[in-house]
């Protein structure tokens, strides 16, 4: 717990000297974190910044975040925050929403340099959907994109994903309960006790839908409603951890059903 305390102070100090901070909580509106993120992103000579951090509030702080990270086409790593971290990059408190108070709901994406952009191109091995009963029990999908990591091939992505329809509080909560799980399953491969680590990247994509049938909810705006998906890209590093026995961390047959 010392270490883990220790390596969250240095990340906070690391981000106030050498990095670019965006702010994001519920009342901002998505083209102003949009405009300023695609700012902190570029240095005044038109070079693409080595990182950019951003520090998210809340459920509709995280899908502001999740949404701009999406036009924006950068990878990142996306964590949990603690209140601490959030006031010491300048998080006032009047930005944070009562959900500060669950150490579940503040987030830090890590923006990183585009290196590995052309391999978030592949199609994904698997697509895991998140509905509207992953909140509050986020744990289930955590645990299922940890194992789906786990057994990864090299240079292959999967994909978690949730509908961008209905009312907006149930789209707040939908993508709230995605930055959650993936955040979770990142946390895990930060453990001490974990023998199988494996970090992975995330790059976030907004998608149209083009099969899907909406069928009119009877509300004012319901026709001019588009199916749009939130889809986080997530790519393992490395090869897949071996086996306790030493053979190779390649999944069997049997593990697949």
């Amino acid at each position: 717990m010392i270490q883990r305390g220790l390596r969250e102070r240095l990340r906070v100090l690391h981000c106030r000297r050498f990095s670019r901070n965006v702010l994001v909580h519920g009342r901002r509106c998505l083209e102003g974190v949009q405009s300023e993120l695609k700012q902190q992103l570029l240095l005044p000579n038109g070079e693409l910044s080595s990182q950019v951090d951003l520090w998210a509030a809340g459920r509709q702080g995280v899908s502001i975040a999740l949404r701009a990270a999406a036009l924006c086409e950068r990878p990142f790593l996306l964590q949990f925050a603690t209140a601490k971290q959030l006031e010491l990059v300048g998080f006032e408190p009047r930005d944070s929403s009562s959900e500060t108070n669950d150490a579940r709901a503040m987030f830090h994406l890590t923006f990183l340099q585009a290196r590995e952009a052309e391999a978030f191109k592949k199609r994904p091995k698997k697509v895991l959907p998140v509905g509207q009963k992953s909140h509050p029990n986020f744990i289930p999908l955590a645990k299922a994109i940890a194992t789906e990591l786990r057994w990864l091939p090299s240079r292959e992505i999967i994909a978690v994903e949730t509908l961008l329809l209905g009312k907006v509080k149930n789209t707040y909560t939908r993508t709230f309960s995605l930055a959650r799980a993936v955040a979770q399953a990142y946390e895990w491969q930060l453990a001490d006790a974990q023998k199988c680590v494996r970090l992975f990247h995330c790059w976030a994509l907004e998608r149209t839908v083009e099969d899907l049938e909406v069928h009119n909810t009877g509300q004012a705006d319901s026709k001019l409603q588009e199916p749009r998906v939130l889809q986080l890209l997530l790519l393992p590093e490395g090869e897949p951890p071996p086996r306790p026995d030493g053979s190779p961390g390649i999944r069997k047959q049997e593990e697949t059903n």
